[in-house]
């Protein structure tokens, strides 16, 4: 279908109210996440000379930051007649090129391409979208290229086939716990201490931990998303909120666009069978059993669900750290527990399932460290067996770095944890509790919510001082 050209034209114009207002008329109502300075530098960056694909799940804020962005080169100075931003998932724009678009936009202003900054809003829209934007970035060699998608990990694998040495990667990750914590005002709970493990490590205490814990428990069912999370006196229905806006979408939508997908009422069965099973141990012969799918098909879903960053896989290691020859088994994480809420509904502490949401929450403090090999342990020898949920080995699985054994209870055994340590010549183990904090020579045992927090703060702060 061709629309009008005015139409066309007219619906840039909307979308790009700054040229007239200088302003973006909803700039002040969101604060900016700790992520915003790492990606603002990238956008502002003219050297070297490459695109920036801002990449994460749905609702998680992709388009705020870029309309931060907008704001601040504004405020910096750029004239706000050549910043260009197009959303593609705009039907209107349905099947356009990239430079058709950035060309009707520069000739409504009449400006040149120099010195713009073009923000390509859920890029994945567009077919061949990694083609399009390579041509436009070797063409404009002046011009500042910006763009945004969904479906994080098949967006890095096209930008890796087809725009190596023109793309910058800049992930952003769900809502932290340390960033849900900060921006609600609840770290004035917390108070700075200091452990000794695997380092000198930044760690808090806390005045009241029952308190603290019903944040955490907030923030598994809703804290994922900042829209809910940052407001949720005022969303009706967050459950329905997280069903229908993102996983009813990825599934429905995402997915099958990116990756031709037909029987998505199977793709979504089976992502509904791996949510409730996120965090416990899997073995293909179960998760076929369950879903009626074969091991060919197992992978391929969880392939696309990776994709769309809806989950995310955990790799297995024997007692020794060593890795298996075949992969009979492994775990798989809601990538935001959050996402359970969606598809089951708010889940309270004492529910039978929320020891895995607890661990999944662990988990998710770490996604943003994809560079670092993390694993879980998973042994049995004779009569001897054990697990331990989260650890981190060197690339070369020579030396185990850190264990961590998660559980919602305050009377956790350390049994495994510390076997597997001696084994490893690992000198000290964490293991999570509810409320308990005590510090041993050789275990800490730390509450989950304070433990959740530290992890996420502490990669904030090493954030920062990248940024600068």
């Amino acid at each position: 279908m061709v629309f009008d050209k005015n139409i066309l034209l007219g619906r840039i114009v909307d979308d790009n109210t700054w040229w007239q207002d200088r302003k973006i008329p909803f700039y002040d109502e969101f604060s900016k996440r700790r992520y915003y300075d790492g990606f603002y530098e990238l956008v502002s960056q003219k050297f070297p000379h490459r695109a920036v694909v801002l990449m994460g799940p749905r609702r998680i804020g992709k388009t705020v930051i870029m309309y931060q962005a907008i704001q601040d080169l504004i405020d910096s100075g750029v004239d706000p007649k050549r910043i260009f931003y197009f959303s593609l998932d705009t039907p209107i724009y349905t099947n356009l090129a990239l430079e058709d678009l950035v060309n009707d936009g520069r000739s409504i202003n009449e400006v040149s391409l120099e010195g713009a900054y073009i923000f390509f809003d859920e890029i994945q829209y567009l077919k061949d979208w990694e083609i399009h934007l390579k041509s436009l970035v070797d063409r404009n060699r002046k011009t500042k290229f910006i763009a945004s998608g969904s479906a994080a990990a098949a967006l890095r694998m096209k930008s890796i086939e087809s725009g190596a040495g023109r793309f910058t990667d800049y992930f952003l990750p769900p809502l932290t716990f340390a960033e849900y914590v900060d921006l609600n005002g609840y770290d004035n709970l917390l108070t700075e201490t200091e452990v000794d493990f695997a380092g000198p490590r930044r760690f808090f205490q806390c005045s009241n931990i029952e308190v603290f814990n019903n944040h955490f428990v907030d923030y598994i069912n809703f804290g994922g998303f900042p829209e809910i999370a940052l407001n949720s006196d005022k969303v009706k229905n967050p459950e329905r909120v997280i069903q229908k806006d993102i996983t009813d979408k990825v599934i429905m939508k995402d997915l099958p666009g990116l990756f031709g997908i037909e029987n998505t009422l199977e793709l979504q069965q089976f992502f509904n069978v791996l949510s409730y099973r996120t965090g416990e141990i899997l073995d293909y012969k179960k998760v076929s059993q369950e879903t009626k799918t074969d091991n060919k098909t197992i992978k391929k879903y969880i392939k696309y669900l990776e994709a769309a960053f809806l989950v995310k896989v955990l790799h297995r290691v024997d007692l020794s750290a060593k890795r298996f020859k075949n992969i009979t088994q492994f775990k798989v994480y809601l990538t935001n527990p959050s996402l359970f809420t969606g598809l089951f509904g708010r889940v309270a502490d004492s529910d039978e399932r929320f020891p895995h949401l607890v661990e999944t929450a662990v988990y998710a403090q770490y996604l943003h460290r994809e560079h670092e090999f993390l694993r879980y342990a998973n042994w049995k020898v004779g009569k001897d067996e054990g697990e331990v949920d989260l650890i981190q080995v060197s690339n070369n699985f020579q030396e185990v770095r850190w264990a961590v054994e998660v559980k919602w209870s305050d009377n956790p055994k350390a049994g495994k944890l510390k076997k597997f340590m001696l084994k490893n010549n690992l000198p000290k183990g964490v293991i999570t509790s509810k409320t308990k904090f005590e510090d041993y020579d050789d275990l800490l045992i730390v509450p989950n919510s304070i433990y959740a927090y530290v992890v996420s703060k502490n990669a904030l702060d090493k954030l920062d001082k990248e940024i600068i």
